[in-house]
């Protein structure tokens, strides 16, 4: 039971800390019309601001507010939104809070052989783990910067941009 009530705790702790970030998700994306600027993960089937101009901090002001019916291209844009989303909130906090969990482990492990080599796999995962989600993300995204789907913003502009790739996707 400890242990059902332990896990139950940690959810209630990791939906407390990451809901009000998916409440506050907006996003952006380019037309022929200038930037429409969406909030929520969805960026279409309701008024958006059409024709705003982005910021330095990566916010919109300004636009018309106008419907927007969804497309196939919206898709994308969602999808480009929900894996920025996550790589730019939820990746890094669960990085840093197993890498403090396991230098926590590393710091008590004292004399045990069995405990010291825990928290150096734990270590050892999460930074393995770091490399294969972003290493992942430049492939897919090269891939698709090749194919036509995105194009390739660079690193500089990764969050005015909504990542390092952004879709292009006319509204009608």
């Amino acid at each position: 039971m400890p242990k059902t009530l332990f896990s139950l705790f940690l959810v209630f702790i990791f939906a407390g800390t990451v809901l009000p970030w998916i409440v506050l998700a907006d996003g952006t994306y380019q037309t022929s019309r200038g930037t429409v600027c969406y909030d929520g993960f969805v960026p279409c089937g309701k008024k958006v601001a059409v024709g705003g101009t982005l910021g330095t901090d990566g916010k919109c002001t300004g636009g018309t507010p106008t419907p927007v019916y969804c497309q196939f291209c919206h898709f994308f844009v969602m999808a480009n939104g929900i894996v920025y989303y996550a790589l730019s909130r939820i990746v890094p906090f669960l990085a840093i809070l197993m890498l403090v969990v396991g230098g926590i482990m590393y710091y008590f492990a004292g004399a045990k052989p069995d405990m010291l080599r825990q928290a150096n796999n734990l270590l050892y995962g999460v930074v393995i783990g770091l490399f294969l989600i972003y290493g992942a993300y430049i492939i897919v995204g090269t891939f698709l910067s090749i194919v036509g789907v995105t194009k390739a913003s660079g690193l500089l502009d990764w969050t005015s941009s909504k990542g390092i790739f952004s879709i292009k996707c006319d509204i009608q």
